[in-house]
């Protein structure tokens, strides 16, 4: 496993290995965007894991048209199998329009139906059969009834599910959240730290990542050290000894989770302003559908003395995280008045909530940040 890393990542290497030869080992484990062409010198019996090896050069970071080339022996068994397959494959898809304008098949018909395909039929007896029996007559009719039942349970997945055939990225481009793996590092940088746990840059973007004491006693999974870490994806693609520290890595889901808990109770804090003074009040509903399905929405209104809200945009908090350590801090003062304001917008905000919500959803609040400025 050691040698099979370091010869991916020679390889990786800008000024490293121009070509990689590699056994079917190759096939699975590994990325390879930064190759554009690809030999298959050895076919293997299931086309399939022919797919599977040319996925290694489809993955994200790809920024190249990937040629893929399949050398098969002349006048042999595999050779008349090979393009009984193909055969039958261009058939099936020519009947539903899944060519190119070349007449091949199209690459996702193709993985699509091969990966319903799956181990059937039984190729190693499939070419055993050819091999001695010279039979390719039934040996077409093999492959044909294997991929008109893979064709079969492709469209009766499509009958399950929404066709997306017409699918276009650009009408969900608004979906696309606002923050960035970039933000994400500064909250984990001064969630560690304030914690008693250290971020200690090693350069290339990657850091040495101690895990603080309270996150370790927490929480499983997560270890005492990262050696080399990482928020940058191409950084994390390009190097194989590395943590990438984006959601779902088990030390930045426990930090979130910590700061969520009631194990944290955070502080109340005075930002002095020099203005009138103002009450900032952050909350986090959750929203529990009849289905059972649960959104969580983070609110953010500032309230002045007359009770007047103003809702404060979802990057407020992230933009102050930089400078929080050279602001002032004292005590908050009393804000009986401003707590009374403060309950009062908080039951409009559930209210909207209801208002669009569908059926009766259950609905819970949570008092997450306070701070008087």
């Amino acid at each position: 496993m050691e040698d099979k890393i370091e010869a991916v990542e020679r390889f990786w290497d800008p000024e490293g290995a121009r070509f990689l030869i590699s056994t079917s080992a190759g096939g699975e484990g590994i990325n390879l965007q930064v190759c554009r062409v690809m030999f298959n010198y050895d076919l293997p019996w299931n086309p399939m894991a022919v797919e599977q090896r040319i996925g290694r050069l489809h993955r994200y970071g790809q920024h190249e048209t990937v040629q893929v080339y399949n050398l098969v022996a002349e006048d042999t068994v595999e050779e008349r199998i090979y393009f009984l397959l193909e055969e039958k494959l261009r058939e099936i898809a020519q009947t539903i329009g899944k060519v190119d304008d070349r007449g091949d098949v199209v690459e996702d018909f193709r993985s699509e139906i091969l990966g319903f395909l799956g181990s059937s039929p039984n190729y190693q007896e499939l070419y055993k059969r050819a091999l001695v029996n010279r039979d390719y007559r039934r040996t077409e009719l093999e492959i044909a009834e294997a991929l008109e039942r893979a064709k079969e349970a492709s469209e009766g997945l499509r009958a399950l599910t929404q066709d997306l055939d017409s699918f276009d990225l650009e009408h969900y481009r608004h979906l696309q959240g606002q923050f960035s793996l970039e933000d994400l590092r500064t909250f984990t940088e001064k969630a560690i730290v304030r914690l008693g746990g250290a971020v200690v840059p090693l350069g290339d973007e990657t850091y040495r990542i101690e895990t603080p004491p309270a996150i370790r006693e927490q929480s499983r999974g997560v270890l005492m050290r990262y050696e080399a870490a990482t928020f940058n994806r191409d950084v994390a693609m390009r190097r194989k000894r590395i943590e990438f520290m984006g959601l779902g890595h088990p030390l930045v889901d426990a930090l979130i989770a910590y700061f969520k808990s009631p194990i944290w109770r955070g502080e109340v804090t005075r930002l002095s302003s020099g203005d009138e003074p103002l009450l900032s009040v952050r909350w986090l509903v959750s929203v529990q559908s009849e289905n059972g399905k649960t959104q969580q929405h983070f609110h953010h209104v500032v309230l002045n003395q007359v009770g007047s809200a103003r809702k404060i945009d979802e990057r407020h908090d992230l933009n102050l995280l930089p400078i929080l350590a050279n602001m002032q801090q004292g005590i908050i003062i009393d804000t009986a008045k401003l707590q009374a304001f403060a309950e009062a917008e908080f039951q409009g905000v559930l209210a909207e909530l209801r208002a669009v919500s569908d059926g009766q959803p259950t609905i819970r609040g949570e008092l997450v940040g306070l701070a008087c400025c």
